[in-house]
């Protein structure tokens, strides 16, 4: 009886552990985005709650081993498998010694490991991966953006340009979207056209450039990209711009800190950015989106993907000033990186295969000081806890002496710097002011130039086409004034920001000469008074505006144009209507005349 009792006992306790103990069966998948980022039911709630979405990060290289569009197909063939094995299935999260992500699928396997053996992940299994982007080149696949209701071809300009666009096949897109007008044009008579054109055979595609500063010494290098030498872009790191920001991610030893507008096609920063981290290096930034978490530039939040220690502008969206208004939607317009918090790496061009590549003129500057690097810290600190725009503290004045070089180091909005700093040295110039500058449009700005042509100062500039001939633009008023500017006629844009003063100043940065500049977008911009430096700068300024011809001192070429060298061959919408090369009215006007007299 005894035994009968006891056998009873472990019985009851064998069904109460077996009803009552977590058998740990994994969490259900309820939404699937990508084959890497998908949400799962943590809180039992069935709805894909924004704190449950999980981000496996697979490492697939971004170079030329695989195209863009490749990517785009293989992705999509991806997440196809990923719905298929993941949705509504119960999975176990795990995460190894260094936090990685690991998912566990119900029969045991290694969820990562099952994408590789099946080709999904680029530089694994590589003949398989080639069959599978084979096999995507028949589905028809489209580009579709849900905000403009247009759908692209992959090869498109515009196929990623929305942070939120979708992959889909033809047949799936929505029944009122719309083509896009430069690749699903019905006029077919342009390709002819363009086939009869010799212009986009006559230039050479990628120039690599010999390292070149035009000035360097034990502590400054500074660089300016040469746009006469480009025709197209690139993704390809051509210019010793470039060279040298890859040069020092590479050689960083303990943080990189930067600050940038955005990152597209420059696949030899980004694997040098995620090799660094892998390496140890401690990696932060900050980044540049509308309201509504948007961004222009493509590789952005694929980035973020590999590096997700960044915080964009629009964490502060909304806030509310000390004066009781609302904080303005501005622009995180910087371009900076700090480099073990001893070098700084500045200047106008943005991380993106039109800037880096040379196809754009930009200038640059890689200084080597402590000192200047924390200044620049102090300033990336503010962002990186979400002060961006008015919110920030104003940057003590400063002149520190590095070497022959006394430099200051300046932001927007709160330093004003156009109104305290540049324009009181524009007032006191004495022989010339040389501007090669996108956009002009402030005032203040303007009127100091005016008042230095007035005295005798030798006054010019060289501003960029898409901007000359906005009803905004400072062109038509200086011109008027005697003043000598040239609108550039190239492929490629005038990005700088820059002035030279009297063989004495430089000074230059991310902020274009405008009230948005100065008042409320995030700037940085450097003065540097340096003879030598200011005569190096001076005469590549002279040669880029002696490369213009005197004709445009006059009017404006269209950006996308005859008149602006390769401009319709280089496959770039250089003037911003969704229309390029001979899709373009500017440069299409041969077969309208031809068409004409037909």
């Amino acid at each position: 009886m005894k035994n009968f009792a006891l056998f009873i006992l472990v019985f009851i306790f064998v069904i109460v552990a077996y009803l009552f103990v977590d058998k740990d069966e994994g969490k259900e998948v309820i939404n699937v985005v990508s084959m890497s980022d998908f949400y799962v039911d943590f809180n039992g709630n069935k709805v894909a709650d924004e704190n449950e979405l999980v981000q496996l990060f697979i490492t697939n290289p971004i170079n030329s081993e695989i195209s863009k569009v490749d990517y785009a197909r293989l992705s999509y063939l991806g997440l196809e498998f990923a719905k298929e094995t993941l949705l509504h299935k119960k999975i176990k999260i795990l995460y190894d010694k260094s936090g990685a992500t690991k998912i566990i699928l119900p029969n045991g396997v290694d969820y990562r490991y099952l994408l590789e053996q099946n080709g999904f992940v680029a530089g694994v299994n590589k003949e398989l991966v080639s069959k599978n982007i084979e096999s995507a080149k028949k589905l028809n696949l489209v580009s579709y953006n849900p905000h403009s209701k247009k759908y692209h071809k992959l090869d498109c300009k515009y196929a990623f340009s929305s942070s939120d666009f979708n992959i889909l096949k033809f047949e799936n897109i929505a029944k009122d979207a719309k083509p896009c007008m430069v690749c699903h044009t019905k006029n077919k008579s342009i390709n002819v056209v363009k086939s009869l054109s010799n212009n986009s055979k006559a230039y050479p595609r990628d120039v690599f450039e010999k390292y070149s500063p035009i000035y360097k010494d034990s502590n400054i290098e500074f660089f300016v990209t040469d746009f006469t030498k480009y025709y197209y872009p690139s993704q390809k790191c051509l210019t010793s711009a470039c060279m040298a920001l890859v040069r020092e991610i590479n050689s960083a030893k303990s943080s990189i800190d930067f600050a940038i507008y955005g990152i597209d096609g420059q696949p030899d920063v980004i694997n040098a950015l995620i090799n660094a981290q892998k390496r140890g290096v401690k990696i932060r930034w900050v980044y540049d989106t509308d309201k509504n978490g948007n961004t222009i530039y493509l590789d952005t939040f694929k980035l973020k993907k590999y590096i997700p220690t960044a915080v964009s502008d629009s964490s502060c969206a909304g806030q509310i000033l000390s004066n009781g208004k609302k904080l303005r939607d501005s622009i995180m317009h910087n371009k900076f990186f700090i480099f073990d918090s001893k070098k700084v790496w500045t200047g106008s061009a943005n991380i993106s295969h039109t800037d880096l590549s040379g196809f754009n003129a930009n200038s640059v500057f890689l200084i080597n000081s402590p000192v200047i690097a924390q200044i620049y810290k102090s300033e990336f600190e503010q962002m990186y806890s979400g002060k961006f725009h008015q919110l920030k503290a104003n940057t003590l004045e400063n002149f520190n002496n590095l070497g022959s070089s006394q430099i200051s180091v300046y932001f927007s909005p709160q330093d004003k710097v156009l109104s305290k700093y540049i324009i009181p040295l524009i007032n006191k110039s004495r022989k010339y002011v040389y501007v090669p500058v996108f956009v002009i449009t402030h005032k203040d700005f303007t009127d100091a130039l005016v008042m230095a042509r007035n005295r005798g100062v030798d006054v010019r500039l060289i501003v960029d086409a898409t901007s000359a001939g906005s009803k905004y633009s400072s062109v038509k008023l200086l011109r008027q004034n005697a003043i000598k500017v040239k609108t550039e006629n190239r492929a490629g844009k005038m990005h700088m920001k820059s002035i030279i003063i009297d063989d004495e100043y430089v000074i230059s940065g991310s902020m274009n000469f405008t009230k948005s500049g100065e008042s409320y977008n995030d700037e940085n911009i450097l003065i540097i008074k340096n003879s030598s430096l200011a005569k190096a700068f001076k005469n590549k300024f002279l040669y880029l505006y002696n490369a213009i011809p005197d004709k445009w001192l006059y009017k404006n070429p269209a950006a996308e144009s005859f008149n602006s060298i390769n401009s319709c061959f280089d496959g770039v919408d250089n003037d911003f209507d969704e229309k390029n090369d001979m899709a373009d009215d500017s440069c299409n006007f041969k077969l309208k005349k031809s068409q004409a007299k037909n």
